[in-house]
């Protein structure tokens, strides 16, 4: 996934006649500072987005794949976006609290985090005891959850545990911070657990929490997608 940066100027390529027919929809491309920029229809029963050879194109992003994306227009009239590219993927903006499972993605500010359940065979300590001394040593804490951090090698680099039942990320407050990122916000997201599951929660940040899209996911009027480097507001009905 790549990080927020300064963006390439968007290239609209020819429309294929898959993407033929009035519009039910508009991709709005988000400018870095939150301005409209260029629009794109989306039309037929399907538009894909991706770096070329793509109804709606953007040449010059090197984290898109050639065909990244697409969105499907079912019988029904509702809109679901399918990601096809493995390697970085489709985030949505999460405007609700989300529920997050082993293995979740996540975007805050540049920062991309696998979210990882801990097992409760992984909380339990025991004290290494020789000649019958034992090790003094931190007090140990029951995690229920970790952050592991996806570097650009495709490997992990740190690892955040999360303990207690409110886990804040910011850039100066919080309870793991990133003082270095300067695209997350001072209190950024909050992750909860209630003994049972965990959320993520948006805390008003200016350049919002994504979550990893893995199948076909349903697509509602304003949301916001983020693929490559681009930012897409979708806008139904127009």
């Amino acid at each position: 996934m790549a990080p927020p940066s300064s963006r390439p100027a968007p290239v609209a390529m020819s429309t294929p006649a898959a993407a033929t027919g009035p519009a039910w929809g508009t991709a709005i491309l988000v400018n870095r500072d939150g301005t409209d920029g260029q629009r794109f229809p989306l039309a037929g029963e399907y538009s894909v987005i991706g770096r070329a050879g793509a109804d709606i194109a953007f040449e010059d992003d090197r984290f898109l794949a050639r065909q990244h994306a697409r969105f499907e227009r079912t019988g029904d009239g509702s809109v679901r976006i399918h990601p096809l590219d493995t390697l970085n993927g489709v985030f949505r903006k999460a405007d609700v609290p989300v529920d997050l499972v082993d293995g979740m993605t996540i975007l805050v500010g540049r920062e991309v985090l696998r979210y990882e359940k801990v097992d409760s065979e992984e909380t339990k300590v025991h004290p290494l005891i020789r000649h019958g001394v034992a090790l003094f040593g931190s007090p140990p804490r029951e995690p229920w959850g970790r952050f592991l951090q996806i570097v650009p090698s495709g490997g992990y680099r740190d690892v955040r545990h999360l303990a207690g039942d409110e886990v804040v990320l910011g850039r100066e407050e919080g309870d793991i911070v990133f003082r270095d990122d300067a695209f997350m916000s001072r209190r950024h997201a909050a992750v909860t657990w209630d003994g049972k599951k965990a959320q993520i929660t948006d805390l008003g940040s200016s350049n919002g929490t994504f979550v990893r899209v893995t199948a076909a996911t349903p697509v509602k009027h304003g949301d916001h997608l983020r693929m490559g480097d681009q930012l897409l507001r979708i806008e139904l009905g127009t």
